[in-house]
């Protein structure tokens, strides 16, 4: 694909255009020098470009060469395709913040197993596991493909974030993506196309000037539980000013994006991709368990569902776990249906309640008594209800030892993989929606328990 993601606004180009009509051109900026300088942010100037036709991530226009850190370069295209594969722009030498205007332009190949929330391109800070002060692209960030800016709110910067949102793009093709933003109106072009646009009325924090130049990378989101997007990035262009949509769309017709499908070589690295089985908080007691798990007895109680404000209990889909633990596993694993209480839902957040309800729960089994080497209890949360639509929130599996402590446990969220890649909703709350819901929520906890497992095995032999 190389050969078609080129751009007419190269260095040379721009010579000879203004050799030639250099005269003209004195006269027209006099006329809009008098008239409106806003007029001036549309004229779209090439800064930066990356097209690794030479092996690496240098800047073949300016001098902000990028670092790569891990992944592959095949025939001229950047390939991510593992956890922890980026490149690193220069964030401060682009100084994105100083434009009067800007277009973010992607030639790139999507990958078909990218999880829920992932970013092709992010310009910005990081704030403890939050992204702050950015601008973004995705083809993958919460069932959308998606640009967004968001500034000076380090608390919940999706609450103000401008966004434009799309179709969410996992198909192994090649495609044309372009972001616009003339510092009032931000713009999305896929594939050539007017994918929708906002103003940044209702926040209008949301400026260029406020922008992090902390941060800037291809393939990575500058939140920090978000994995790594898998896809190939053919060529990544940086103007000041906003490309205009006759533009937009003869490059992506020239490209054919859209149209065109990954090499065989390129999609089979992608189909091999090592995906977030959620995350797991470290115990001493892990390297305990994955020596004594095989023969040790488990007994599952019944799951807790959880809301903001409310706590009812499953049987079914605790007793389906149990089941995929004695019959997929081959462990010695029952089914008990006393119920445990962790009491009201406190904490800020996912970990916050992960650890409180751990600890509840295991004062809970040790009152009704001990008898097994380990204990499961599987915690579904659903977020305040905003439609008929039913979301999983997250999962917890939370695996005890016999004396009640944190052997194996972990969480899962829509930046996992595991969970995102299993669409985990129901239409409406009706017993015969939601009860599906709920055993497809314990499917996944044991398939990302299978995961962590050969992952923590993995690592010992090594």
């Amino acid at each position: 694909m190389k050969e078609s993601a080129q751009t007419r606004f190269t260095p040379q180009a721009t010579r000879s255009i203004l050799k030639q009509y250099l005269p003209s051109l004195l006269v027209v900026f006099c006329l809009l020098t008098l008239s409106s300088t806003t007029v001036l942010s549309q004229d779209a100037l090439l800064k930066h470009a990356y097209t690794f036709d030479d092996g690496t991530a240098n800047d073949i226009v300016g001098e902000a060469h990028g670092t790569i850190n891990g992944g592959k370069i095949i025939n001229g295209e950047y390939v991510s395709f593992s956890q922890g594969q980026f490149i690193v722009l220069p964030a401060n030498k682009i100084a994105l913040n100083s434009y009067p205007a800007l277009s973010l332009e992607a030639y790139l190949g999507a990958g078909h197993l990218n999880a829920y929330f992932t970013m092709f391109s992010y310009f910005g800070n990081s704030v403890g596991p939050l992204g702050t002060s950015y601008l973004f692209q995705s083809l993958t960030n919460g069932g959308h493909s998606a640009t967004a800016i968001s500034c000076k709110n380090d608390q919940t910067p999706w609450a103000t974030c401008t966004n434009v949102f799309g179709t969410p793009l996992v198909d192994a093709k090649y495609h044309h993506v372009v972001s616009t933003f003339d510092n009032h109106e931000i713009k999305f072009y896929v594939d050539g196309v007017l994918v929708g646009q906002n103003t940044i009325d209702e926040f209008p924090n949301n400026s260029i000037a406020n922008l992090s130049n902390q941060f800037a990378y291809l393939c990575k989101s500058g939140y920090m539980q978000d994995p790594t997007w898998f896809g190939t990035i053919d060529r990544f262009n940086i103007y000041e000013g906003v490309l205009d949509a006759t533009t937009i769309a003869a490059s992506a017709k020239k490209y054919q994006a859209g149209l065109k499908d990954l090499p065989s070589e390129i999609k089979e690295l992608l189909s091999n991709v090592l995906v977030n089985p959620g995350f797991k908080p470290e115990s001493n007691l892990s390297a305990d368990f994955l020596q004594s798990y095989k023969p040790g007895k488990f007994v599952v109680y019944p799951t807790v569902i959880r809301t903001p404000d409310s706590t009812a209990f499953s049987p079914g889909s605790a007793k389906a776990f149990a089941d995929l633990l004695a019959n997929d596993l081959h462990l010695n694993a029952e089914f008990n249906e006393t119920i445990l209480n962790p009491g009201q839902l406190e904490g800020q957040g996912q970990l916050d309640f992960f650890n409180n309800d751990m600890k509840r729960l295991a004062s809970a089994i040790q009152e009704e008594g001990t008898n097994a080497d380990y204990y499961v209890v599987l915690e579904i949360l659903f977020p305040p209800r905003q439609s008929e639509a039913v979301n999983v929130f997250g999962i917890h599996i939370l695996v005890l030892d016999k004396d009640t402590e944190n052997a194996f446990s972990f969480l899962l969220n829509a930046h996992h993989d595991y969970m995102a890649y299993n669409s985990l909703w129901a239409v409406n709350a009706e017993p015969a929606n939601l009860e599906p819901l709920k055993i497809k929520c314990a499917k996944v906890a044991f398939d990302a328990l299978c995961k962590q497992l050969e992952y923590a095995e993995s690592a010992m032999v090594k």
